[in-house]
């Protein structure tokens, strides 16, 4: 089971929406049809007590719309369909886990592909303290059509081929109003990069995600006792300076300098 949420937090603000679905079942088979294009991924794992995630995509459908009644004024939206499976990556050699993805499925449906999550977390936290558990994921948030894209937030890049190579520090987190035990989590400049590819249909595409993980630098990060005015989080950077000023975040430029 995977001790995480941004990733999962992630897909699913990819599918909410406000209101209730008054669609018909539609077919999920996605069946790739023998001249599809794929999308071949590549993870460096960069750390023994780390591992890549199972990849979690999503696929849309413009032929099976699906109809739900709006929240806001009960009228009926008729809106694309959407099919999110996880792909379970593979251990190739060493620390090089690969996978990959069809671009399109035959079918009624005719799903194609149109975001897709990949990264890594902990899945050991005790070598950096005895009762620490492995806590949330980083990595990418890769959007291949303009659905999964729309709201802004997305980097635009060209070219089949993407390689990626992010810098990322262990954070311990500590909030005893939540749970008992500390939570080892990873973070960089930013946990999800968005991507946005813009790539030549008539190839396959290749993503390499190579993230560099410095374990000399901790983080700690420690929340209030209570909830009151004025009461912030606590961050204690590697050097030893704290921060106390509303950050949910520690600050990446501190660690890189």
């Amino acid at each position: 089971m995977h001790k995480r949420s941004k990733a999962w937090i992630f897909s699913f603000i990819f599918l909410s929406t406000a209101g209730c679905s008054i669609s018909r079942t539609v077919n999920k088979t996605l069946s790739p049809p023998a001249d599809t294009k794929w999308v071949n991924f590549e993870v460096k794992n960069p750390s023994q007590y780390t591992k890549p995630f199972p990849l979690e995509v999503r696929y849309i459908s413009y032929e099976c719309k699906k109809k739900r009644v709006s929240g806001f004024d009960g009228s009926v939206i008729t809106e694309p369909s959407y099919n999110v499976i996880r792909v379970p990556m593979h251990q190739e050699s060493g620390d090089i886990w690969k996978a990959k993805v069809a671009m399109t499925g035959e079918g009624s449906c005719k799903w194609t592909l149109s975001a897709v999550n990949l990264g890594i977390e902990y899945i050991d936290a005790t070598h950096l303290g005895k009762d620490l558990v492995p806590s949330t994921a980083v990595g990418v948030s890769l959007a291949f059509d303009n659905d999964s894209s729309r709201n802004g937030q997305f980097y635009m890049v060209t070219g089949n081929i993407l390689k990626l190579a992010p810098n990322y520090y262990p954070l311990i987190h500590t909030n005893k109003r939540i749970q008992k035990n500390d939570a080892l989590e990873l973070f960089g400049k930013k946990d999800f990069i968005q991507k946005r590819i813009v790539f030549n249909v008539n190839n396959d595409v290749v993503v390499i995600f190579s993230p560099k993980l410095d374990e000399s630098k901790v983080v700690k990060m420690v929340a209030p006792v209570e909830y009151r005015v004025g009461a912030y989080y606590k961050i204690i950077y590697p050097d030893g300076t704290v921060v106390s000023d509303g950050s949910t975040h520690p600050d990446i430029r501190r660690m890189e300098k």
